[in-house]
């Protein structure tokens, strides 16, 4: 029995995704018995087996507030984030999950990351999968990968004017900021879950890792409909829209917010 539910970052414009996340979702986690929160706008859409709750939030106008509107639906103080692009691969480890949700809980952690991240200042706990990370660990302290979260610590994750790529900046920012409690894999720990760090779209394309996949195990995806993903040469002025992209996501509140934010 799974005490925790499922947040999946999701939206409409990937409706069609969604029957190949829960494919592979029923094909790899049966056992799973708990409830999946899918964000979404307008759209509903229910999977035999699955207890599927799709937030239908409405317009957000932007990330960061439709990221904080579904959290707001969750009524729980812990949440499984996933990303709906994180496609599983291989058998969900239902047991380790369980272990690894008691230890979230035993030791009051703010976050636990399912995956192994070159974070700087690990030490190991007393399990010896998971390490504790200590703060500072600047560049990588949040990102959106699979992991426990206590939901009030996600929700500050995120501001409401931020993309998923300055929530993950600005976020790591106030993460180390907060020295939130955060833990994660030990290096060369089976995953959990297995999928692809990088997700199986890229600007909603799909990468060569999951098309391969897909096809080895015959799952049958238009991938046409979406085109594949090729990684072009990054031109100054494409630094420049990025470099300007941080900078005004900063003005508009990100800076202010770092000031703010007060260390636990």
């Amino acid at each position: 029995m799974n005490n925790f539910p499922i947040f999946i970052m999701s939206a409409d414009s990937y409706s069609d995704l969604w029957p190949v996340f829960f494919d592979l979702f029923k094909q790899y986690w049966p056992e799973f018995e708990g409830t999946v929160y899918l964000q979404t706008e307008e759209k509903n859409f229910e999977y035999l087996g699955i207890n599927i709750i799709c937030t239908q939030l409405g317009e957000q106008k932007s990330f960061g507030k439709h990221f904080r509107a579904g959290l707001n639906k969750i009524p729980a103080e812990n949440v499984l984030l996933i990303t709906i692009d994180s496609i599983f691969m291989g058998k969900v480890l239902d047991d380790k999950l369980q272990e690894y949700y008691n230890f979230f809980i035993d030791n009051d952690l703010d976050s636990l990351c399912l995956y192994h991240q070159d974070y700087p200042n690990q030490h190991q706990s007393n399990n010896k999968e998971l390490n504790f990370v200590t703060p500072p660990a600047p560049h990588i302290m949040f990102s959106f990968q699979i992991a426990f979260w206590k939901k009030a610590m996600l929700y500050e994750m995120a501001l409401p004017h931020e993309n998923p790529w300055t929530a993950e900046w600005y976020g790591t920012m106030r993460a180390e900021k907060m020295k939130i409690k955060l833990a994660c894999l030990a290096k060369d720990v089976k995953l959990p879950i297995k999928y692809r760090p990088a997700g199986c779209l890229h600007k909603g394309k799909w990468l060569t890792d999951a098309v391969e996949f897909l096809g080895e195990i015959n799952y049958e995806v238009d991938f046409d409909k979406r085109g594949y993903y090729v990684e072009p040469q990054q031109t100054i002025k494409q630094r420049i829209m990025i470099k300007w992209m941080l900078i005004k996501h900063g003005l508009m509140g990100s800076y202010w917010n770092l000031w703010l934010v007060k260390y636990k």
